[in-house]
C-alpha cells in the first residue's frame, strides 16, 4: 500500500471528506424532504469502527447544512444508527429519519451512504437574515377591460412598482432587484424553463410571478331617501395570486391568492393615475396595499430558509468566481460550498433534482457589490463548470 503520512490520515479522518449526492422532489422545498449522502473516510491504526463513524457523521452533517438545519445532533443520531443499523432514528429535532443504506470497505478507505428525511426548523434557520433577491414580470392584468374603470391602463406596471418599494420599506432584507418590463403568461410546461431563464438573466436567485385576477367594479348604490348623505360609491374587487419560485434550485416555494374589497371613491369616468399618491391614499389603493404588505409576510416566509445561491460565472486556476457578493451580505473569510445540479425524470414523469456537492471548503478572497472570487482551502478546483452552484455555508 501506498505510504500516507499521519499528519495526511488525520487531515483526511478529521475532515472525513463527503461527496453528497442529494435527492430531493422538485416542488415543495418548503417541506421536509429526503437526502442522500455517501461520505468517505480512511481507516486509521485498522479501527474501522471510527472511521465510519467518521464519515456517517461527515454526510449527515454535509446533507443537514445544506438542507438549512442546525448539526448539533449530528453525533447522537450517527452513534445511534451506528449501536443499530436496522433501527430507524426518530426525533423531535430536525432529522425525521435516518437510515443506513450502505457501508462499502475498499482497502483503508470506508463508503458510508445514509438517507436522511429533514425538515429544517425555522428558528434554527441560518438564512433567515441572508439578503434575498427577487426578479418578477409586471402582473398580467387577467380581465384588461376592468381597467377601462377608472382609465388606468398601466396598472400593472404600478402594482408591481409598489410592491417593490413596500418590500423594501417593510422588510431588512429582501428586494426585487429586477422588473422584466412587460408581463408573462408561463404555460405550465415550460413555467420551469422560463423561471431559470429569468433568475439567470436577472442574477437573481428568486422569482416571483403574479395574476390580478379581478379589478371588477360594482354598481353605484343609491342614496336612500331618509340617509341622502350616504356615500353612493361603488365597491370595487381587487384579488390577485402570486408565486414564488426559487429560479436557481428550482422547485414552487409557495403560492396563495389574496382579495379584498373597498369603495372606489373616484367618478367612474375620471381618468385616474395608478402612480399617484392621490390613488395609494385612496380608501381603494390603501386596500390594495393591505394585501401587499400581507403578500410581503407570506414571500419573507417562504424564503427565510432558503440559503442565499449564486453560480460560477468564471474558473482560472485555483481562483473562481461566484455572482454573490456584498449586496447579498458576503463578507472576505465567509465560507461556501459548490455543486453542481442536475434534473432527473423517473418513469412516471416525476421531477427530481440530484445535487452533487464539491468536497472541502471555499472561502471568500474577496467580496465586491454582485461578486467575490473564492478559493478552494484544499486547493481542489478541478472539475470545477461554468455555471455550477455555489451557496453559503
Amino acid at each position: 500500500m501506498q505510504h500516507i503520512s499521519k499528519t495526511t490520515l488525520a487531515k483526511i479522518f478529521n475532515i472525513a471528506v463527503a461527496l453528497v449526492c442529494l435527492l430531493a422532489f422538485f416542488i415543495g422545498q418548503a417541506h421536509a424532504a429526503w437526502y442522500e449522502a455517501t461520505g468517505q473516510a480512511v481507516v486509521v491504526n485498522g479501527n474501522k469502527e471510527a472511521a465510519k463513524r467518521a464519515a456517517t457523521q461527515e454526510a449527515l452533517k454535509q446533507a443537514m447544512l445544506f438542507a438549512g438545519a442546525s448539526v448539533q445532533s449530528v453525533a447522537k443520531l450517527t452513534n445511534g444508527l451506528l449501536k443499530n443499523e436496522e433501527m430507524t432514528i426518530r426525533s423531535t429535532g430536525e432529522v425525521e429519519q435516518l437510515e443506513l443504506v450502505d457501508e462499502i470497505f475498499s482497502g483503508d478507505v470506508v463508503t458510508v451512504k445514509v438517507r436522511a428525511d429533514i425538515f429544517p426548523k425555522e428558528k434554527l434557520c441560518s438564512a433567515q437574515h441572508d439578503e434575498k433577491h427577487f426578479a418578477t414580470t409586471h402582473f398580467r392584468i387577467r380581465d384588461r377591460s376592468q381597467l377601462t374603470q377608472g382609465n388606468t391602463p398601466h396598472f400593472d406596471k404600478a402594482f408591481t412598482q409598489r410592491l417593490a418599494q413596500a418590500m423594501q420599506t417593510h422588510t431588512d432584507n429582501l428586494r426585487i432587484t429586477y422588473v422584466a418590463p412587460h408581463t408573462a403568461k408561463f404555460e405550465h410546461r415550460y413555467t420551469d424553463q422560463n423561471i431559470r431563464t429569468l433568475a439567470a438573466q436577472s442574477n437573481t436567485q428568486f422569482v416571483i410571478i403574479g395574476v390580478i385576477n379581478d379589478m371588477s367594479m360594482g354598481e353605484e348604490k343609491a342614496s336612500s331617501l331618509f340617509l341622502p348623505w350616504r356615500n353612493t360609491a361603488p365597491l370595487r374587487v381587487f384579488s390577485m395570486s402570486l408565486q414564488v419560485f426559487d429560479g436557481i434550485n428550482g422547485g414552487l416555494l409557495f403560492t396563495s391568492s389574496y382579495q379584498s374589497e373597498e369603495e372606489w371613491t373616484f367618478d367612474r369616468f375620471e381618468d385616474v393615475d395608478e402612480f399617484s399618491s392621490t390613488f395609494w391614499q385612496s380608501r381603494y389603493g390603501q386596500a390594495v396595499d393591505n394585501v401587499i404588505n400581507e403578500a410581503i409576510e407570506d414571500v419573507k416566509e417562504s424564503a427565510a430558509c432558503q440559503p442565499v445561491t449564486g453560480r460560477v460565472i468564471n474558473v482560472a486556476n485555483n481562483r473562481i468566481s461566484v455572482s454573490l457578493g456584498r449586496d447579498n451580505g458576503i463578507s472576505e473569510k465567509d465560507e461556501m460550498y459548490l455543486y453542481q445540479a442536475k434534473e432527473i425524470i423517473d418513469n412516471q414523469g416525476r421531477k427530481y433534482l440530484q445535487y452533487s456537492l464539491y468536497p472541502g471548503t471555499f472561502t471568500v478572497e474577496s467580496a465586491f457589490s454582485n461578486s467575490s472570487v473564492i478559493f478552494s482551502d484544499a486547493g481542489i478546483t478541478a472539475n470545477i463548470q461554468h455555471n455550477d452552484f455555489v451557496v453559503k455555508k
